[in-house]
């Protein structure tokens, strides 16, 4: 079975989020169950660098006026995944990142440059001879690759099953009405029906109307979407194409995100070595200058600091348990006012609150490692990974009850593995910390939660499964 994976961002070689992690991993698990899987993304500024001598390149021509645009051959640094690049120097190659100015803002023409990469994956789906390789599947993720869909529909060809997944609806990639004709589709696909999104026109929404499977990233989530409170907008378009939507969770690459071979913690341990994350405790305690203190519940938090992630009722609830002597370690940027609040929280209990501002790997996984509980009380969370990662460190989430955190992190019974809550309130919030304090001053039913987080398998062995369940099932059809 041969299937193109097209995505806008891959791991190692681009990140701005989970898209990425995906991207980098299931292709790799996906290719041990024999699928062969070819990877397809922008050459961005500095990636060419990051992967092998190119191998073949075709010009594909200039269908939308911004210069040639080339198809590169290589494969990922790390294992033997091929991986083709379109390569558009004005579209592509520029200073910042992948979507944002160096001022933080959309690029104004990332339409056409998504239109241009879109392009392309519909052109080697539809006509594989250009590459000597035929795809069975084009897999799409996100609004990035959504206009690929159209494309293939806009040519009334016969064409490959195409299956679109949803990373997060928010990002809906929708753009004004006036702009539609710099992206080379009929005008016969702008109606309600097609590509139209309240007077604008949405390249999600392509992705959705016109694939043959569409799915997101948890069961849970999968549901939530098709309603008003969750479908940003699309929650008709998506109730209409319910028959052909899933959810598939989302793995844990566990090469990355393993505690018994993690290089960046300062012990390593795993089940049967449990009582070394203490270790780690301590020296990231020393490592934030705060006391090293056994006994004090440590909560941590590593996130974009929005209100989707539902960071601005953490500063209020947590309160009482400071006072009670709990500590709070954050790693995260995003809404200055939301940062702001955090370091006035550090200044007013310096003893017990370490905020660090920005991004980084490294402090990332010693995070995980060192912190007794991890607070993830998201507004919506289509799949969540830090919830994944922490649940392998025996780090116990605190979490809302939403998308792939409700599929993954439970309180009651014989799975229980971390504490949740269900509004998205102070009070709630704050409610979950006590019953989590009060689960820590007994050690037994501690240990006995992080034993059952520990031993949950959420690995890509076992999503790819479902995956080629789903890809024999389009092609059977």
């Amino acid at each position: 079975m041969k299937v193109l994976f097209a995505a806008s961002e891959i791991h190692p070689l681009i990140k701005t989020g989970g898209l990425a992690d995906v991207a980098g991993a299931l292709p790799i698990a996906l290719r041990k169950k024999d699928v062969d899987v070819k990877l397809i993304m922008p050459a961005y500024r500095g990636i060419l660098e990051k992967l092998a001598p190119v191998k073949s390149s075709i010009n594909l021509g200039n269908p939308f006026g911004c210069g040639d645009l080339i198809l590169l051959e290589t494969h990922l640094p790390e294992s033997q995944t091929p991986i083709y690049l379109v390569q558009c120097q004005s579209l592509f190659e520029r200073e910042a990142g992948p979507y944002l100015d160096q001022q933080g803002h959309d690029f104004s023409d990332n339409d056409v440059r998504f239109a241009a990469f879109s392009w392309v994956c519909a052109m080697i789906t539809q006509h594989g001879r250009l590459i000597g390789w035929q795809p069975d599947i084009l897999h799409l993720n996100d609004w990035q690759t959504g206009l690929a869909a159209a494309y293939l529909a806009a040519w009334r060809l016969n064409h490959p099953p195409v299956v679109t997944t949803v990373h997060n609806l928010r990002y809906n990639g929708s753009f004004p009405l006036e702009r539609f004709d710099e992206v080379r589709l009929p005008h016969d696909l702008l109606s309600i029906h097609g590509v139209e999104f309240y007077g604008r026109y949405s390249a999600l929404k392509a992705g959705l109307v016109y694939a043959d499977a569409i799915t997101t990233v948890s069961p849970t989530y999968a549901r939530e979407i098709l309603t008003a409170e969750y479908g940003d907008g699309l929650d008709g378009t998506l109730r209409s194409a319910s028959y052909k939507l899933s959810g598939i969770l989302n793995g844990v690459d566990y090469n990355e995100w393993s505690p018994s071979i993690d290089p960046y913690i300062h012990s390593q341990y795993d089940l049967h070595s449990i009582d070394l994350k203490l270790q780690n405790k301590l020296a990231l305690q020393r490592e934030n200058n705060l006391p090293e203190n056994a006994q004090a519940l440590v909560f941590g938090v590593v996130s974009r600091l929005t209100e989707q992630k539902g960071l601005d009722l953490i500063p209020a609830a947590i309160e009482p348990a400071l006072q009670r002597g709990a500590m709070l370690i954050l790693l995260g940027s995003g809404d200055k006012s939301l940062e702001n609040q955090y370091l006035a929280l550090q200044e007013r209990y310096p003893e017990q609150v370490a905020i660090r501002i920005g991004y980084d790997e490294a402090y990332s996984h010693r995070l995980q490692a060192g912190v007794d509980a991890l607070l993830i009380p998201s507004r919506f969370e289509p799949c969540g990974l830090t919830q994944l990662y922490a649940l392998k460190y025996g780090t116990l989430p605190i979490v809302r009850h939403t998308g792939g955190l409700a599929d993954t992190v439970f309180e009651e019974g014989h799975q229980a593995n971390g504490f949740v809550f269900y509004h998205a309130s102070v009070e709630d919030l704050q409610a979950a910390l006590e019953r989590s304090m009060e689960a820590f001053s007994n050690a037994t039913t501690w240990r006995t939660l992080q034993i059952q987080a520990m031993t949950q398998d959420h690995s890509w062995e076992r999503a790819t499964e479902q995956w080629l369940q789903l890809y024999h099932s389009l092609l059977n059809h």
